[in-house]
């Protein structure tokens, strides 16, 4: 009776010791359960600490931005306070030109080239100035021209005086020979129109070429977007300069990009 004493006994110690051994393979188990909560302590914590973090970093953000915002104007086509257009449509320094830096000077090149994209337009595709469609003349090839009514407008070289406000008289545009005509004291306008460039976006001046004391030379990257007709994007670069006739920024070397 002892001895089966004895091995029940034994039996329950062998038994305990496997249950202990259960219990401590486990506890690895409830030890990363521990760490989870801990970690759930530890992200609202860091939470508190993002969202102190955030505000901070907001108002650094809006710091920046009003920074940002000076240089934007500065770089602005109307100049912020360096360059405008004047009454014509060319460009004007309100500064020393001499002293802006190169961004400035891209800026109004920019400018002075949306300018002449709008004249050259104007002048070219239809006519700038009223015109009576009742009165036509014709040239050798019996193209219809019509007259312009603008009393200022009388001749060919009043024509070009008004374009001239505009382009600087050193690159003289061959086509207005073909699109205005002269006729017994009044100036006759073709008024052709034609559909632009489909595929044109927009054009940015990139940088500058050369310099003279009067003429700066700029290259212009023009944008076309085929994409809606299935076509691949692409860009074409033109040169473009600024003329400077007593201070006034003209259009010198000039391609219509659309």
């Amino acid at each position: 009776m002892k001895k089966i004493l004895s091995i029940i006994a034994v039996s329950a110690i062998a038994i305990s010791a496997v249950s202990c051994g259960e219990k401590t393979g486990k506890s690895p188990n409830t030890a990363k359960k521990k760490p989870t909560e801990a970690t759930t302590q530890t992200e609202t914590t860091d939470t508190t600490t993002t969202v102190t973090t955030t505000a901070k970093t907001t108002t650094k953000a809006v710091t920046t931005t009003a920074v940002t915002t000076v240089k934007t104007t500065q770089a602005d086509p109307l100049g912020g306070g360096a360059f405008s257009y004047n009454e014509d449509g060319a460009v004007v320094f309100e500064a020393d030109k001499d002293k802006a830096d190169d961004r400035t000077l891209i800026a109004a090149a920019q400018a002075l080239f949306e300018s002449a994209c709008n004249t050259q337009m104007s002048f070219t595709v239809g006519c700038p100035f009223d015109v009576d469609y009742n009165d036509i003349a014709q040239n050798d090839m019996g193209w219809s021209f019509y007259r312009i009514t603008d009393s200022k407008i009388k001749s060919f070289s009043d024509m070009e005086k008004e374009y001239f406000k505009v382009f600087s008289s050193r690159y003289p545009c061959a086509e207005l020979s073909k699109l205005y005509l002269e006729k017994d004291g009044s100036l006759y306008a073709l008024c052709g129109n034609r559909g632009g460039n489909i595929f044109y976006s927009s054009s940015k001046v990139t940088e500058i070429k050369s310099k003279s004391d009067d003429e700066i030379l700029f290259s212009v990257d023009n944008f076309y977007d085929g994409s809606d007709y299935g076509d691949e994007s692409y860009t074409e670069t033109d040169d473009f300069s600024v003329v400077i006739e007593n201070g006034v920024w003209k259009a010198g070397q000039f391609v219509l990009p659309y």
